[in-house]
């Protein structure tokens, strides 16, 4: 399966969002929840596809759980994602697994990079994505929700755009169609 594939298979499953900013760490985070922003995963990539889609189911349960507004990559969105996977092998000769999120705001200018890593058991081979196993794959993916979620409570709020008399327009729900 292609990575453009999975863009449109993993927005409806965990489609969140993830420009200046930058915030790098490899330490624990703190659970935060995030309520009420929605957000759409573009691409995973960079990880073969087993891991990508076990990793993107794991990242749609992270991120129900934080409360975080998932919707399709079609549908309006505060914030896009994009993700990168990779795995290495550490100096001590466990192998990392490594994620980058870059979020976007909706005018598709970088809000956020996040970014960190999980490690894995000692690698067996010359393929480093051999020492990643399954708990890997969860901790890196909760690690990325946790990320994302903080990002997403600290981010302004859009101011509400004006219309061309000078008047504040907000959203409204489109009226219902009669069948």
């Amino acid at each position: 399966m292609s990575v453009r594939s999975y863009g449109l298979v993993l927005g409806p499953l965990v489609a969140l969002a993830l420009a200046g900013c930058q915030e790098t760490t490899t330490a624990a985070r703190p659970r935060v929840d995030a309520p009420g922003v929605p957000v759409s995963v573009q691409s995973i990539s960079g990880a073969p596809d087993q891991v990508t889609a076990h990793f993107a189911g794991l990242l749609g349960e992270a991120a129900a759980e934080r409360k975080m507004e998932i919707v399709p990559g079609d549908k309006p969105a505060r914030f896009r994602v994009r993700g990168y996977l990779t795995a290495q092998p550490t100096e001590d000769g466990q192998t990392a697994l490594a994620f980058v999120w870059d979020v976007y705001d909706e005018s598709k200018k970088r809000a956020q990079r996040v970014q960190g890593e999980s490690l894995g058991r000692r690698g067996g081979g010359s393929d480093p994505w051999a020492g990643i196993d399954q708990t890997i794959v969860a901790k890196a993916a909760s690690e990325s929700a946790d990320a994302i979620a903080s990002f997403l409570t600290t981010a302004p709020v859009p101011e509400p755009k004006e219309d061309a008399k000078g008047k504040t327009r907000t959203a409204q729900a489109a009226p219902e169609k009669k069948r």
